[in-house]
């Protein structure tokens, strides 16, 4: 069934389940794409009451530095409702772990998405064997994706690497395993705005 969310139901409680965050994660990008609606709450009350009471993400995402990809606009999230943490070719290394765990420990958020998308630069550069500075980035692509040929398979493989990296940290295994967590992944398109949810 599906559920038609408006602006004023996004109302950034951590302690909903996974399936109603995706819910709210699907249903945003639906909005986002059919420019149905671009009100979200953004008021100097809402920043005065994020600032008062805290942060209560639904859902945590781990998404590229690209631009193009910003996870507010695309799920149709407001102030206080998503964790995001922006890196290039969304590669998951100690530093993202561990903002990934503070999130979902600390602030409750009970879904993980690792967000890729396509035309990254960072893939076209891991397949182009680019190194020197981006090395750091480059050279963990490369390794997830040897041997893909195709960018949007690679970035299915580079997502999957970074759930398989998040889900070797013990603590996020434990709340997944609980029933507490769900990780999950998506691509995002960049020619048209669509999420596809893995």
């Amino acid at each position: 069934m599906t559920v038609n969310y408006t602006a004023d139901d996004f109302d950034g409680d951590s302690h909903v389940g996974p399936a109603a965050a995706m819910a709210r994660l699907k249903e945003g990008n639906r909005i986002y794409v059919e420019a149905l609606d671009h009100k979200r709450d953004l008021s100097p009350e809402r920043i005065q009451d994020l600032f008062e009471n805290g942060q209560q993400p639904f859902a945590t995402v781990i998404t590229c530095a690209d631009s193009r990809v910003v996870p507010e606009h695309i799920f149709m999230a407001g102030l206080g409702e998503l964790f995001v943490i922006r890196v290039a070719g969304n590669v998951v290394g100690p530093i993202e772990a561990a903002s990934a765990i503070y999130a979902c420990e600390h602030l409750h958020t009970r879904l993980l998405l690792v967000l890729g998308h396509t035309h990254c630069g960072a893939i076209k550069a891991a397949l182009d064997g680019e190194a020197g500075p981006v090395a750091a980035v480059t050279s963990r692509i490369a390794e997830v994706v040897a041997g893909a040929a195709d960018p949007y398979e690679a970035s299915l493989l580079n997502v999957q690497a970074a759930l398989d990296e998040l889900r070797a940290q013990p603590a996020l295994r434990q709340l997944e395993e609980a029933g507490a967590l769900q990780l999950a992944g998506a691509i995002y398109h960049t020619h048209c705005g669509v999420v596809d949810f893995l």
